[in-house]
């Protein structure tokens, strides 16, 4: 009404959101505001429906297939933009980003960890995050240990507080 609820997209229009957000991933500071923008648009009760869409569309839209060429890479991509909108969602994303995060091992669990970190660096669950993190790190198989910390260790160059954060993990990482 007016614009002053929001509401749960169809399906189809979350998908377009995604891709719109994916499309851009070459891109960090597009990236970045797109995912801002979709957040900003739905309402954090499309979260249930965007983890629905971790291993949708595994192939890119014909006007994107050059672009997304490599086996995976669009769905590695879309997987990103989803965790973005998350990161963007703060505290109401902290429930599905630990399910994903600390459950069974899928490529969507070094997203889940890397937007966890990204949150605790900026003092969202900060202790709880880092002591779970603690706990898990050496169950963790490397693939979602390099999937996660790759990414975050080059933010970090430019994130003091993300920085400071990870070194709370270097005992174990070694």
């Amino acid at each position: 009404m007016f614009g002053l609820f929001k509401r749960r997209p169809p399906i189809e229009q979350l998908a377009q959101n995604i891709r719109w957000v994916a499309e851009a991933i070459h891109e960090p500071e597009v990236f970045a505001e797109r995912a801002k923008q979709v957040a900003s648009e739905l309402s954090p009760d499309s979260i249930p429906q965007l983890a629905k869409q971790f291993h949708g569309e595994h192939s890119p839209p014909p006007e994107l297939a050059a672009q997304f060429s490599r086996l995976g890479h669009w769905m590695a991509a879309r997987q990103r933009a989803i965790f973005e909108i998350f990161y963007y969602f703060r505290e109401s994303a902290i429930p599905v980003l630990r399910r994903v995060a600390y459950g069974k091992y899928d490529w969507t669990q070094g997203n889940a960890i890397e937007v966890l970190c990204r949150l605790a660096a900026e003092g969202i669950n900060t202790d709880s995050t880092v002591a779970e993190i603690r706990a898990a790190l050496p169950k963790m198989r490397f693939g979602a240990l390099l999937y996660s910390f790759g990414p975050l260790l080059h933010r970090a160059a430019l994130d003091a507080n993300l920085a400071q954060l990870l070194n709370r993990f270097a005992d174990i990482l070694e």
